[in-house]
């Protein structure tokens, strides 16, 4: 028989060991439970971050990339920085990719809206400023045939040569529109001596007389390209107007050779450019592309887009950064020598002086004196002096003999240049009529 303290005592061992197997058991679960949940635990905190940060992407999105991007695109406000992903996580992700899509798409649709805005807008200023134009030009040849038929000491010539000068000037503000919205410049001339393109220049600006222009042989006399002479002459008339708008003195023009070309130097001693805008002169000087007129910030300030324009269509080049020996700005403008022309031939010029002769006689016996004045001078000839200076209306050289029904016999010279010399004023009285037949150049 069993003592029962014995007995008691095994079954408390018993018990014991039972519970303590359950309580390992219980554990081993636990932990196991643990390991199971812990990862899930990460993930749901994983993705709640992943949600914060796609949550404050989106704001980012909608509050500060789109706005700049409407800023740089629409609005057109230089210098505004698109920035990028707020969240750095998201990179490559497709939130980004999403955002990419939008961005795209925001500016292919800015962009197409605004070049169909653009060229009809373009195409409306073209056909007003060639309207325009074309009756300038026909008014500008009245006034010039009928400063012909007067003597040039007369008030009425003096009172004609100030509204010839106004014409001009209209004329040339036509021209830097036409020129900005990607027309030509609206004339062709023929090929011209660079002291030609400095007085036509000089011409087509307020304060004239406050151009000195340094004349030299070698240079003045040199002949430039027909096909660019008007191009070469805005830009010219730009500088020279920006640089009497900003100072009050003298304006020195100078022509100068150098290895490759000539340069037309143009110095004043007004207020010179600060670091901006020698950056702003710069960057619109070698801009090429067609203006937006639909955006336009300052349409008093277009001289410099002006240049850039032809300089990037006839390959001439401008520079307006550095300073002038008077304190302003040195403004160069410098023309390869491919661009360079011959002139007339010895037997065009012949022709010409014979036609000037010829319309000179003519008028001389047609015309009466007015006032009882006797026509002195030469109507052909232009005042010098403090006037106004004149442009000299030259006809473009043909490029072959114009074949008629009844040509003239080869060895009669006179008979030749008489025939020539119409053909030289039929050009020229036709010179200023040619903006309506010509093409646009985009």
């Amino acid at each position: 028989m069993l003592d029962p303290f014995v007995t008691a005592t095994a079954l408390l061992s018993g018990g014991f060991a039972a519970t303590s197997m359950g309580l390992i058991v219980q554990a081993r679960s636990k932990r196991a439970l643990t390991a199971r949940i812990k990862p899930l635990e990460e993930q749901r905190d994983t993705a709640l971050e992943y949600a914060r940060a796609v949550e404050a992407e989106s704001k980012h999105f909608a509050e500060v990339r789109m706005p700049a991007l409407v800023d740089a695109l629409a609005r057109g406000h230089r210098g505004v920085p698109v920035p990028g992903l707020s969240q750095d996580r998201l990179s490559g992700s497709p939130i980004d990719y999403g955002h990419q899509v939008v961005m795209g798409l925001l500016q292919e649709a800015l962009t197409i809206a605004r070049e169909q805005i653009g060229l009809a807008a373009r195409s409306s200023v073209r056909d007003i400023i060639d309207e325009a134009q074309t009756h300038l030009h026909r008014c500008q040849l009245n006034v010039v045939q009928e400063m012909d038929r007067y003597p040039e000491g007369t008030a009425y010539h003096q009172s004609l040569m100030g509204f010839d000068h106004l014409v001009t000037q209209a004329l040339h503000m036509l021209q830097r529109t036409r020129i900005l919205t990607g027309s030509w410049p609206g004339l062709q001339r023929a090929d011209c001596t660079f002291g030609e393109v400095v007085e036509s220049a000089r011409g087509r600006i307020n304060a004239y007389l406050r151009v000195n222009y340094t004349y030299e042989p070698g240079s003045g006399e040199s002949w430039l390209e027909g096909r660019v002479v008007e191009p070469v002459t805005v830009t010219l008339t730009e500088l020279l107007s920006n640089a009497t708008s900003y100072s009050d003195g003298k304006v020195f023009v100078e022509v100068q050779a150098f290895q490759t070309g000539y340069c037309i130097v143009v110095d004043d001693g007004g207020l010179n450019m600060n670091a901006y805008q020698r950056e702003e002169a710069a960057r619109q000087l070698s801009q090429r592309t067609v203006l937006d007129v639909t955006a336009l910030q300052d349409t008093r300030q277009l001289g410099f887009a002006v240049i850039g324009r032809l300089a990037g269509e006839y390959g001439f080049a401008a520079d307006v950064t550095s300073t002038s020996p008077y304190g302003g700005v040195r403004a160069v403008l410098r023309i390869p020598r491919d661009l360079f022309g011959h002139g007339p031939t010895e037997e065009e010029t012949e022709a010409e002086r014979r036609a000037a002769a010829s319309r000179a006689a003519g008028h001389a016996t047609a015309a009466e004196p007015p006032t009882g004045s006797d026509h002195a001078d030469s109507p052909g000839e232009r005042p010098g002096g403090t006037v106004l200076p004149q442009r000299r209306r030259r006809s473009p050289r043909p490029a072959a003999p114009i074949d008629t029904s009844t040509p003239a016999p080869a060895d009669d010279p006179e008979a030749f240049s008489q025939g020539f010399a119409h053909l030289a004023e039929t050009i020229r009285d036709s010179e200023t009529n040619r903006t309506e037949g010509e093409q646009y150049r985009a």
